[in-house]
């Protein structure tokens, strides 16, 4: 796998606004960055790149606060989450790369009408719901977060919204459910092969890039009100799936 020095440029774009939008509301850069790099990039490449950069920044992150996790919550979720990851990378074997990329133009499409309903503020679901949230949040974050390391964040905050955590408890724990997920997803990729050295490579140059676009964020993006911001996401990504569509 080669990019040219246009396909190089827009690597470096991409990632750069990706880790923006994760700076400013949490989670957010597989989302936006992964139908981006499948105009350039394959699907599996594209995958372990991102995991592997999302992966690296949530360390520093979490070894912050990591006294604060809500460990019972963060097992029930990790457990139901490997089930998830189990069955991803079932399916990512039986598929090739045109239905890699018609079926995540499909969950794009269906995911960013989502976030536009929910641009003012994400739903919160009674707590007697907590039991089969858990396993539906869980189940669909592990086996989507396989398939195309997108939207997994904003599939955790359903269930974690249930649970009235202060919010410091509430990122740090989501962020440890992720980054185990994470984890776990990498050394699954590393098995099937996709970490071969170009993906190494660009996965080095992307950590300059994360800076980069985390202090864009830090400045830029946080000026945005909840509404515009969710808006501006769910528009990006819906045109991404439609031309992935098309593609």
């Amino acid at each position: 796998m080669s990019l040219s020095l246009s396909g190089f440029a827009f690597y470096m774009l991409v990632m750069t606004g990706a880790f923006a939008v994760r700076s400013a509301a949490g989670f957010g850069a597989v989302l936006i960055a992964m139908p981006m790099l499948a105009f350039v990039l394959p699907i599996s490449t594209a995958v372990s790149v991102t995991t592997a950069l999302t992966a690296i920044t949530s360390v520093h992150q979490i070894s912050r606060g990591w006294r604060r996790v809500a460990w019972g919550h963060f097992v029930i979720m990790a457990l139901y989450s490997a089930i998830g990851i189990g069955l991803g990378f079932y399916f990512i074997n039986m598929l090739d790369e045109h239905a890699l990329r018609r079926s995540l133009g499909v969950f794009l499409i269906l995911y960013s009408l989502y976030a536009l309903a929910t641009a003012k503020a994400s739903p919160v679901l009674p707590s007697r719901w907590r039991g089969a949230l858990a396993v539906g949040t869980g189940i669909t974050g592990g086996l989507l977060g396989t398939l195309f390391g997108a939207g997994v964040g904003p599939i955790y905050v359903v269930y974690f919204n249930t649970l009235r955590m202060e919010r410091e408890i509430f990122r740090v724990t989501m962020s440890t459910v992720v980054l185990l997920g994470g984890a776990a997803r990498i050394a699954g990729y590393a098995r099937l092969g996709f970490y071969e050295a170009s993906s190494l490579a660009l996965v080095a140059i992307g950590l300059p890039l994360v800076v980069i676009g985390s202090w864009l964020g830090d400045r830029l993006i946080r000026r945005f009100g909840p509404r515009v911001f969710g808006w501006l996401v769910g528009g990006l990504i819906l045109l991404s799936g439609v031309a992935l569509l098309v593609k």
